[in-house]
């Protein structure tokens, strides 16, 4: 009888333990996770280093890296030159040097902040300005001295710093053609000073591709601050391939962008033109479709502002046919509403063609 009550308090002792564990297991408060610890690490620029590829290497904002060494101008920095670095503790080994070395550099996109110029023109005051640029009146004033000891005494031709952040690098990668091709780790483009685009998911091109479209429009708007913004339309899906209702657009080389016309619906030939010369004049660009009719407006325009009959020959088809392929601005039928641009395969993208 007594082996059994043994027994029997055996079972009511595991199954009394049992309950507590399961009480306090259920009464538990999940515990907050803590914010990851910081550590400031110091790094010696070298030979090569901008201050978007060092963000880069160590995942952070390159803004942060200006405002946390007080940097006036994050494009000037030099050899030697020391700089503080916050990142998260213990992913980051330090050398003897004192220079930091990533654990794993990274394979994202590198930026570079460039400084664009901006004009004071008549009748500009520092909300003007601010509301022209989409920079903020307080980084007009960090970036220009002169606005910070006398913000009212602006004077018209006076030449102030904007601060951009601009594609310099990446990983995008454009294979095989335009017409049957992928891209890998496409960037997209965002709106910016100038332009706005349509839909996101379909605004993926190569760096080269997306920088060159920032600069053209950093340029438009820079030539008419008051203009009306450019809207673009497809560049590629974020993979690349196949994009209805396009044939090409497959390996983020391409852009559609709607021509800019006047209330009355009639073509504003100076602003598109202005446009289409840019690309032209960085030599980066395969084709730009225009329909031919369109190309005459622009042939006539140009020959007004200077440019010889055998200097259009290789760059608008117009007045020599549609047949005529020297030139790089040629007809493609439905180019009416908008031109669409081809760059050209950056020299590292070995498999685009």
């Amino acid at each position: 009888m007594n082996q059994w009550l043994k027994i029997w308090l055996r079972v009511v002792l595991v199954l009394f333990l049992a309950i507590g564990m399961s009480i306090s297991v259920a009464e538990a408060k999940p515990k907050k996770t803590a914010a990851a610890a910081k550590e400031t690490i110091t790094y010696v620029v070298k030979k090569g280093d901008t201050v978007g590829k060092i963000a880069n290497t160590y995942h952070v904002n390159a803004d942060d890296i200006a405002r946390w060494n007080n940097l006036a101008n994050a494009a000037q920095i030099r050899i030697g030159q020391k700089l503080r670095i916050r990142v998260p503790k213990g992913s980051v080994s330090t050398g003897s040097s004192g220079s930091g070395s990533s654990k794993s550099a990274g394979s994202g996109v590198t930026y570079v902040t460039q400084n664009v110029s901006y004009v004071v023109k008549k009748g500009d005051n520092l909300g003007k300005i601010s509301r022209k640029t989409g920079v903020s009146i307080e980084d007009l004033k960090k970036h220009n001295k002169s606005l910070r000891q006398h913000p009212d005494q602006l004077r018209v031709g006076q030449t102030l710093i904007l601060r951009e952040q601009k594609v310099l690098a990446g990983s995008g990668v454009s294979r095989g053609l335009a017409n049957n091709g992928s891209l890998s780790g496409g960037i997209q483009l965002k709106d910016g000073p100038g332009y706005h685009v349509r839909n996101g998911k379909r605004a993926y091109g190569t760096p080269l591709t997306v920088s060159l479209i920032m600069d053209a429009m950093a340029a438009y708007h820079n030539k008419f601050p008051k203009g009306p913004q450019f809207s673009i339309g497809d560049l590629s899906v974020q993979g690349g391939g196949k994009l209805s209702p396009h044939l090409s657009h497959q390996s983020g080389r391409d852009v559609d962008i709607t021509y800019i016309r006047d209330s009355a619906g009639k073509l504003d030939v100076e602003k598109n033109w202005f446009l289409i010369e840019y690309f032209l004049k960085t030599k980066k660009v395969q084709y730009i479709f225009v329909d031919y009719n369109l190309q005459a407006d622009f042939y006539k325009f140009a020959r007004s502002k200077g440019y010889s009959e055998a200097e259009l020959r290789t760059l608008i088809q117009y007045p020599n046919g549609k047949q005529s392929y020297m030139a790089i601005v040629r007809h493609s039928k439905g180019h009416v509403s908008h031109l669409h641009v081809r760059f050209v395969c950056a020299s590292t993208d070995v498999n685009c063609h």
